[in-house]
This record gives structure tokens, sequence and C-alpha cells, in this order.
């Protein structure tokens, strides 16, 4: 019944053309300059030309495991791929609601069923970033690790990679990313911080939602466990000392994960000085 009343309210997200050559090299590269070393997007930057994640997303809805015949091939080729499918999804979706509205977005919150009633061309079908997420890419491949992949536009995200997935790298590039997640200094941004008054763990509101996948595939039986193997030094001696993980989750943050906009250089003027400019007062 869920998903019939999805289906009711859904809207469709303008699919762009498919070009004729893969494009992942050329988006790999935008991803190089647009995603900075905090994981954050330069919004401001993709706005002027977005043309290789159009060529992306545009390539995406008409390739796939599915629609390429791949389905036989290694896990991790197939993981990759809708790791990278999802998260270019999600900046399109992005830059589709700027366009509809005009404006730039302060959240994907501001979208009616960004998540749930946006249906997206992936892969030869049509489906909404939510049920790819929870009915494909997680179920599929029972991996806690993609929750570290997986970016939602939003700060309280896990930080964007500037490079895809690959199939040979892909489990040093997750465990990579976790490490990542864990070191981010901003407070609701990062997997976990330390409360030093309260005594208490801090953890993304991701292990609450998502425990069960930590639980289930990972053996984690707390927020604690699920990212013991990623805690830098002064994080490891905080989990020694209080194994029992007392813990809450810090209050989401969904306004957009935008980097900073550049400052803007203004052009240095080569104009021949005018009459006016030139003259001399008078004494």
């Amino acid at each position: 019944m869920l998903l019939l009343a999805l289906l009711a309210c859904a809207a469709e997200v303008e699919t762009p053309n498919p070009p004729r050559r893969d494009p992942t090299a050329s988006y790999e590269a935008l991803l190089g300059h647009i995603v900075t070393d905090e994981g954050l997007v330069r919004y401001d930057v993709l706005r002027k030309d977005a043309s290789a994640l159009e060529s992306f997303v545009g390539w995406i809805a008409v390739h796939g495991p599915e629609t390429d015949n791949i389905r036989l091939l290694d896990d991790n080729r197939r993981l990759a791929w809708h790791l990278n499918a999802y998260n270019a999804l999600v900046m399109w979706g992005v830059l589709q609601a700027e366009q509809d509205r005009g404006a730039p977005l302060a959240s994907v919150r501001d979208v009616n069923g960004f998540f749930w009633r946006q249906y997206f061309g992936i892969d030869g079908e049509r489906i909404s970033l939510g049920l790819y997420e929870t009915r494909v890419i997680l179920p599929t491949y029972e991996e806690p690790l993609s929750h570290a992949a997986l970016n939602c536009a939003s700060r309280s995200c896990p930080p964007l990679r500037n490079e895809l997935y690959t199939s040979s790298r892909l489990q040093s590039q997750l465990e990579d990313q976790m490490r990542r997640w864990m070191s981010t200094e901003d407070a609701t941004r990062t997997a976990m911080d330390w409360d030093p008054a309260a005594k208490q763990f801090v953890f993304s509101p991701i292990f609450d939602w998502y425990g069960r996948d930590f639980s289930d595939w990972g053996g984690a039986q707390t927020p604690c466990e699920a990212v013991s193997r990623y805690a830098n030094l002064r994080q490891r001696a905080l989990l020694d000392a209080n194994r029992d993980c007392p813990h809450r989750f810090y209050s989401y943050d969904w306004s957009l994960n935008a980097a900073p906009a550049e400052p803007t250089t203004a052009e240095p003027n080569t104009a021949e000085p005018n009459a006016a400019q030139t003259a001399v007062p008078a004494p």
C-alpha cells in the first residue's frame, strides 16, 4: 500500500538525453573539481557548468547492471556502480529543484518528497531515491559501510568523495570513507563526537536510523562497535575508557551540503581613462 501511495503522488525528474559515449571519466573529473577536501560541494561552480553531470545522469538512465547485463559480475563492481549513480542523482535532483524554483536550494527538505516522491531514470527503470537506497542498494549488498558512501546533499551526511568508487578499490575506499567521516571536526557532520560534560558519545543519527544494518550485517551491537575500527588515537582512547558506550544522537542538519562560494575577483580596469577622469581640477 505504501508503494502504491508513493507512486500515486510521484513526480518525474527530467532525464537528460543519453550521450553516445560513456561520460564517466568526464564526470569523475568534475567531482575532483567541485568536491572540497571536507566533502562539501561547490554548487556555485556546478551551477555554471553541469554538463558532465547531465551527461552522466543521462548515461546511467539507460546503462547499468541490468540493461548492460553485468548481473553475473562481482558484487563490488555492481555496488560501486550503484553508489556512484545514487550520489549523482542526488546532485541532479538539487539542480533540477533549483531550476524549478529559480533560486538556490537551502535544504533538500524544502522539496516536497525529495527522496520518496521524485522518480529518476536509472538502469532502464524509474525509481525514487528512497526506494533506490532501501530496496536496492542496502538489502542487495548488505554492506553497512555503504552508509558512509551515500550522500544525501545535506551537511550531516557523510562527506562526498571527490572520485568514483571502483570495484578494485571499493573496500579500501569504503573504509577510508568511515575514517574521513570519523575525523570530521564539525560536531553535526562527524560520525562520532564526545561530550565531556555529559560524558557521552554523540553519534550521527544514521547509526540510529540504520542501526540494524550495522548489527545484522556488521555484527556491531552498539554504535561504538560500529566505528571502533575506524577511530583515531584520541577516539580509540575514549572508546577503550567507556566500553559501556554511553551515547546519544545529535540533531541532523539538513541544510544543503554547499561549500562556501569562492569570492569573485573584480576584473582589472584596462580601459583608457576618459576626459573626466584625466581632467586636472582648476586651481
